[in-house]
């Protein structure tokens, strides 16, 4: 039987780095709300992979990791109102960016049933390494490993990676790289063309 998670390493992170807990909480928060959703159309439509932005973390890292534990998390059964996160079994990758800093911010997560097919290093590397509509910039940082992957970017003019275009680019160059390992469905996957996951909210 799996036990509902009662530990939180990115949240604890986030408290040793300073961040406030009341922020903290949010990022979590919208997390599992999404998390929730994620699950309901992976429940429809098959979906094993998932790409969104995220908007509580800003250019955090250490906010969006949390977002991703949200995401992740497994409720406790005897509360069932409180129906957060649950989607741990799909892999995905969240965004979440700064109007004010020009930066973004990048977490990749690979579920276990997807390890053979899918790395997350490899996943944020595809998508600082785009060449699509100017390009993302940046690389994923030192601490990546195959199932669990970060990434900052800042803008960088001189080598014409601008913000209001890679904040795009990113989550348009991770939905490509999984459409590239046919990890992605939507409409032209689909004989009936009725997906669920292609009118998702991306």
């Amino acid at each position: 039987t799996m036990s509902f998670t009662t530990e939180w390493p990115k949240c604890d992170a986030a408290k040793a780095a300073g961040i406030a807990e009341k922020k903290i909480a949010k990022c979590l928060k919208e997390g599992g709300k999404k998390g929730v959703e994620i699950e309901g159309a992976a429940d429809m439509s098959g979906l094993t992979c998932f790409c969104t932005r995220m908007t509580e973390a800003g250019d955090s890292v250490e906010l969006l990791e949390v977002s991703m534990e949200g995401m992740n998390a497994i409720p406790d059964p005897a509360n069932e109102e409180e129906r957060k996160g649950c989607s741990g079994h799909i892999s995905k990758l969240i965004i979440g960016h700064n109007d004010q800093t020009n930066k973004i911010a990048m977490v990749a997560y690979v579920a276990e049933p997807l390890k053979d097919k899918l790395n997350a290093t490899e996943w944020m590397k595809a998508v600082c390494d785009t060449d699509l509509g100017g390009g993302v910039g940046g690389a994923p940082a030192e601490s990546s490993t195959a199932t669990w992957a970060t990434a900052s970017i800042s803008e960088d003019t001189d080598n014409g990676k601008y913000y209001l275009k890679f904040k795009d680019n990113a989550l348009t160059a991770a939905i490509n790289y999984l459409r590239d390992k046919g990890l992605f469905l939507d409409d032209s996957d689909s004989d009936s063309g009725d997906n669920p996951a292609a009118d998702f909210e991306w």
